[in-house]
């Protein structure tokens, strides 16, 4: 077996970090938020991508290798990105990254440490790196929303007077899913377009104080089972059910055989995004004709790709998310579990200074300072975990 290269493992960690903490960029940009992009169209662009980017590991030397478990990995990733998508979109770029990353590595220690049975060198400094997750990740919420509930409290007490109105869910709902989504989107055409040429091209222009907040739906409300709840609830919960659903997503890795882990899975990994993407789409259209006992009307109202809009912003976080996952496996093969993937979740800290210096989601210093002292807490937790836990976890996202 060859020696573990530590410049090239240390280089793809920073790279997998670089990934996965921009490939939301777009996705919060002013294009997606335009046309207010459904989130199983935007996962759409990020699987087609990761299949399309996965055969590029060819041209690294290694063979194509395909393993059905791959397929499971994507019953894992597909949805899991769906609601990454959500929460980005309606929680906030800095705290929905954060519970992401960090509920990953706990589920990760999960599998390695009490359903694999993988041993830890000191099972107290293990769950001592687990109490540090827990309360870095609080402190994160926490100062990731003071700002939010500052602004917004004006806004919920006029929300929570017009929740009192009674109302007939199943026609508003029937309606909704009738409309194109033109009407949501008029208040954002005449938005002033960046000088850059690529951010224009992106529409991803950095956002004034408070911009971010006024733009987007996180700041409303959203009807679920006949139930009003905040948006930004939703994304949280959202974040959550991405890292502990998707955040087994290379479990399946383990059960492979031969030579199809490591980069040699990146193929099976693709594929079975793409096969998973093409099953819900399916799923949700006979859900749509079911629910309208049309055909023609359910397949009016699945929601539109708006390609000419997306698709470069849809191909740039998937091609960011795809170098992060190669990145992240990389990293693992050089420096070890431990170390490797653990290192590419600082992901996390790249997120926040995204979220924070160009959406401005959080935008009192002092605020922003205790936010960093969290992110660091968890960032520690996450090192120190990976130190002491050799799980076999994976990019969830």
């Amino acid at each position: 077996m060859a020696e573990p290269n530590l410049v090239l493992g240390w280089f793809a960690a920073f790279v997998g970090a670089i990934g996965f903490g921009s490939f939301a960029v777009p996705i919060k940009g002013d294009a997606a938020t335009k046309v207010d992009i459904d989130p199983l169209v935007m996962q759409s662009y990020k699987s087609l991508m990761c299949f399309l980017t996965s055969w590029l590991v060819v041209l690294l030397g290694q063979q194509v290798t395909f393993t059905w478990w791959g397929v499971v990995s994507g019953l894992f990733w597909v949805p899991g990105g769906a609601f990454n998508i959500f929460a980005i979109r309606n929680a906030g770029l800095a705290i929905s990254q954060g519970i992401v990353a960090s509920s990953i590595v706990m589920v990760s220690f999960i599998w390695g440490n009490i359903i694999f049975k993988e041993p830890a060198k000191s099972q107290v400094m293990a769950y001592l790196s687990v109490w540090l997750i827990m309360g870095g990740l609080y402190g994160m919420s926490y100062y990731s929303t003071s700002d939010w509930v500052d602004n917004t409290d004006h806004h919920h007490d006029h929300e929570a007077t017009s929740s009192d109105h009674d109302y007939d869910f199943e026609e508003d709902e029937q309606d909704a899913f009738l409309n194109d989504g033109s009407t949501s989107s008029a208040s954002y055409e005449n938005e002033p377009s960046p000088s850059n040429p690529l951010a224009n091209s992106l529409e991803i222009s950095p956002a004034s104080p408070g911009r971010e907040k006024q733009a987007t739906p996180g700041s409303g409300a959203i009807v679920v089972c006949g139930k009003t709840f905040q948006r930004r609830n939703l994304g949280l919960i959202s974040a959550l059910l991405c890292g502990t659903w998707g955040g087994s997503c290379l479990v399946p890795m383990h059960y492979s055989k031969g030579d199809t882990g490591g980069l040699g899975y990146v193929i099976s990994f693709g594929t079975g995004a793409l096969l998973v993407t093409i099953w819900m789409w399916i799923f949700r259209f006979l859900y749509m004709i079911a629910k309208l006992k049309s055909i023609r009307e359910g397949y009016a109202v699945l929601p539109p790709f708006h390609f000419k809009v997306m698709w470069l912003p849809g191909a740039t976080a998937g091609t960011l998310w795809s170098l992060g996952n190669v990145g992240s496996i990389v990293a693992v093969q050089q420096l070890g579990q431990g170390v490797g993937y653990p290192a590419s979740q600082a992901a996390l800290l790249v997120a926040g200074l995204w979220g924070i210096f160009y959406y401005r989601e959080v935008t009192r210093p002092t605020t922003v300072i205790k936010w960093f002292m969290s992110a660091f807490v968890t960032i520690f937790g996450i090192l120190l975990l990976g130190y002491e836990s050799s799980s076999t976890g994976g990019p969830g996202r």
